[in-house]
């Protein structure tokens, strides 16, 4: 199985939720694969986006793979119990937006 011709056949469907652009040309690089999983960052073409997704490939009868944010994972590489959710999402795109200096500022203040 190739793997990016899959996540390209895949990403066809979407469109970047930067620009809006269609992620049919967009730039696919698997970082890590293992058993069922694989961590895969995904750029646009149009805008540079970036995300970092964790393919997992479902057992037969069940779609063929599915996207999951890579939030579930800590730094260690220790699954955490609670993914991020949403609203933590949007509060922490309002916090950066707002800043500009370096980022050691940033989390000093907090």
């Amino acid at each position: 199985m190739d793997l990016v011709k899959l996540l390209r056949s895949q990403a066809r469907r979407y469109r970047c939720v930067q620009c809006g652009e269609s992620m049919a040309e967009c730039g696919i690089n698997v970082l890590a694969q293992q058993d069922n999983r694989a961590l895969v960052r995904v750029t646009c073409r149009s805008c540079n986006d970036e995300n970092l997704l964790q393919i997992i490939f479902q057992t037969e009868g069940e779609a063929s793979a599915a996207a999951v944010p890579a939030s579930n994972v800590d730094e260690g590489g220790e699954r955490v119990d609670a993914p991020i959710s949403g609203d933590e999402l949007l509060e922490l795109h309002e916090l950066l937006a707002g800043h500009a200096g370096p980022l050691t500022e940033l989390l000093a203040r907090r």
